[in-house]
């Protein structure tokens, strides 16, 4: 009985632990600094830290000889592992870091406008994961190159051409927009 009672308090508190505080990307929502819940690194480089990312799933079934696959693309902000170090913190420092969070958002409507225009064969699984993980080095890529173009929020006339840049991408992908 001990025994039984130890492993399910083991599994509660894993799950307590496992569970992240995910913020779905929508439109009409911008973060505020309340979002940045994690904990500051004092000896990181940088000032914030945004924690987001895009996942997917899918199911599939053969009908009339050909894969049909239904998926669907998340794009998150997860609070619990963001971090902005309040002291140092800013209008322009969390527009840098909303930014990267809609940075995240196009990559997920490029994902889904690449998975729209897939033809999908036995390989399914691998197929998914081919394209998400091109879109997912795609966006590492492009975050890198914001960050340094940006110096991380500092050039500020910088900071305002990713803005429109970003948005008129978003624009241009917005049928495949997270709902």
């Amino acid at each position: 009985m001990k025994k039984r009672i130890f492993i399910l308090l083991l599994c509660f508190v894993q799950l307590l632990i496992a569970q992240d505080k995910e913020l779905p990307w929508r439109e009409d929502f911008k973060l505020t600094y309340s979002d940045f819940e994690g904990n500051p690194d004092k000896n990181h480089p940088y000032a914030a830290i945004t924690y987001s990312g895009m996942s997917y799933g899918f199911s599939a079934e053969v009908v009339n000889d050909k894969v049909a696959v239904d998926y669907n693309v998340e794009c998150f902000f997860v609070a619990n592992k963001s971090w902005m170090k309040m002291y140092l913190a800013d209008e322009n420092l969390l527009a840098h870091e909303q930014l990267h969070f809609d940075i995240t958002e196009l990559y997920a409507r490029k994902l889904r406008k690449l998975l729209s225009e897939m033809t999908f064969s036995e390989n399914v699984k691998s197929e998914m994961r081919n394209a998400y993980e091109k879109c997912h080095e795609e966006k590492k890529a492009y975050q890198n190159l914001y960050d340094e173009e940006t110096n991380h929020s500092k050039i500020r006339l910088k900071q305002k051409e990713w803005e429109l840049k970003v948005a008129k991408e978003l624009d241009t992908l917005k049928e495949f927009a997270s709902k």
